[in-house]
């Protein structure tokens, strides 16, 4: 049976039923991202935010059952209303990359992903295909996978309350 899921990596695919200069702006706009860029529960906070090719973040994610999850990382790609591509990278308060197995995660779980975010038209709608380079068998273990699903319904809450 094929597959066109790798089995290396995250995939998850998601109709908007908005522009996709809206859902790109969600994922552009910091006043935006920080309303859904968090599992359900959980706040963001970024000590840094520079939405650009070439540009950096430094991001807290708080969990009152987990604590905090600090990451840094780097935009690789942001090519308008069409695909974001930045890296994953635990790190700690400070921004120093830190091994997740250190921070209580999975020892198995890379402390450097890329997530690449692709965003097409399909009448009148967005098509939103997210990748993570992580396993999403360990991605499901992990509540890494459950999470970036809360945050992408999040974020269709915030499209459908801003119109």
């Amino acid at each position: 049976m094929e597959n066109s899921v790798k089995t290396d990596e995250i995939f998850i695919e998601k109709i908007f039923n908005a522009s996709i200069e809206s859902v790109f702006q969600a994922w552009t706009d910091p006043e935006k991202l920080m309303k859904w860029y968090a599992p359900d529960g959980c706040t963001i906070a970024f000590k840094k935010l520079e939405i650009e090719k070439g540009g950096t973040y430094h991001s807290c994610i708080s969990n009152p059952q987990y604590g905090d999850c600090w990451c840094i990382g780097e935009y690789k790609e942001v090519i308008p209303n069409s695909k974001i591509t930045f890296t994953v990278i635990n790190a700690d308060e400070n921004g120093n990359p830190i091994n997740p197995a250190e921070m209580g995660m999975d020892p198995d779980w890379p402390g450097n992903t890329v997530v690449t975010v692709t965003l097409t038209e399909e009448n009148g709608k967005t098509k939103l295909q997210l990748r993570q380079t992580v396993s999403q068998e360990l991605a499901k273990k992990t509540g890494a996978y459950p999470s970036w699903l809360q945050m992408l319904d999040n974020m269709q809450e915030l499209l459908i309350q801003i119109g």
